[in-house]
């Protein structure tokens, strides 16, 4: 089958890779025929090679885990072939024409979905529904979100549907912000977090310190620390951005001293949040639209790497389409 292999670092090339087969002693298992994919940030450092202990070339179709396609072979009673699916591959290999899956991992979609590309919005929608989810009733609350890519824009547009009172975002880049304020956003700052903890330190009546401070850059140590700085005493501090490096260096006395509260949210229960998902992506579909801002053919991958990497050309989510190779 055909499929994309990313052989060094920023380096994708196509290749013809063995067709993937289910064992038929299983009873959790799907073949899946892809239709769409989209990358999501944690994708990009297997890409660029800032991830700790890749080693390349990375299997054919890695690293993508966000895609829609339709059921070609199923050992499980609950799903059909012809059925469309959400669902998360087995290594992360969705950049390929097959790819298997576990059930644990999947649920059903309507018959149509194979025409909507946004549809690949379900599997992040969902990481950021668990986290929500973990903090309890949200109404009349004061909360910041720092980092405004698909992600942090995704949390603002929920924690707008929850009834929190005052949302902050805070991001470097206008675009983004702009975008954070179509949802609702009360205030953005075009900044990064750092410079934001510049700001109030010499004008401190101009900070008023949220009750719950969403982490969603990742990759790095420091925006973790801001938060830790920017949150009220007795606070909530959320660690969803994905780390690239296993031990981090944390401001403890400032956590310490605020008697603050860090809540890790990393992979909800699959089946239960993608099915949760998927019925507010279906409730929700033209909110969601401007989210995909690129759509490119699948063979185009390394230059929509590319653009992820450098957040260039106003991008937040691209979509790429699985059957043109």
């Amino acid at each position: 089958m055909k499929a994309l292999q990313v052989v060094n670092p920023r380096t994708i090339i196509p290749v013809q890779a063995p067709f993937p087969h289910l064992n038929p002693e299983s009873s959790d298992r799907l073949l899946v025929r892809t239709r769409w994919v989209s990358m999501c940030g944690s994708d990009i450092p297997f890409v660029t090679g800032s991830k700790r202990s890749t080693h390349y070339p990375l299997a054919p179709g890695a690293p993508i885990h966000e895609c829609v396609g339709q059921v070609v072979e199923s050992t499980a009673a609950d799903f059909k072939p012809g059925q469309w699916v959400i669902a998360i591959p087995d290594g992360n290999q969705a950049l390929a024409e097959f790819f298997v899956a576990q059930t644990a991992r999947a649920v059903d979609l309507p018959d149509n979905i194979g025409a909507w590309d946004t549809s690949c919005l379900i599997q992040p929608l969902s990481t950021v529904m668990n986290a929500v989810d973990r903090l309890g009733n949200l109404k009349g609350k004061k909360v910041a979100v720092v980092g405004l890519g698909s992600a942090g824009l995704f949390f603002c547009w929920l924690l707008k549907k929850r009834g929190a009172q005052h949302i902050v975002g805070i991001d470097p880049r206008v675009d983004r912000c702009r975008f954070a304020e179509r949802l609702g956003v009360s205030r953005v700052y075009p900044m990064r977090s750092i410079e934001v903890l510049h700001r109030i330190r010499q004008c401190p009546g101009e900070w008023e310190p949220p009750e719950i401070v969403i982490e969603a850059v990742g990759h790095q140590m420091d925006t973790l620390n801001h938060c830790f700085e920017l949150v009220q005493k007795r606070g909530t501090v959320v660690a969803f951005g994905v780390p690239d490096q296993p031990v981090y260096s944390i401001e403890y006395e400032t956590f310490f001293r605020k008697n603050a509260v860090l809540v890790a949210t990393v992979t909800p229960e699959w089946r239960e949040y993608l099915a949760k998902a998927r019925d507010l992506y279906l409730a929700c579909q033209e909110e969601l639209e401007p989210w995909v801002t690129h759509r490119m053919a699948i063979r185009e991958a390394e230059k929509a790497f590319s653009l992820y990497e450098r957040q260039g050309d106003g991008i937040v989510k691209a979509v790429l389409d699985a059957f043109e190779w």
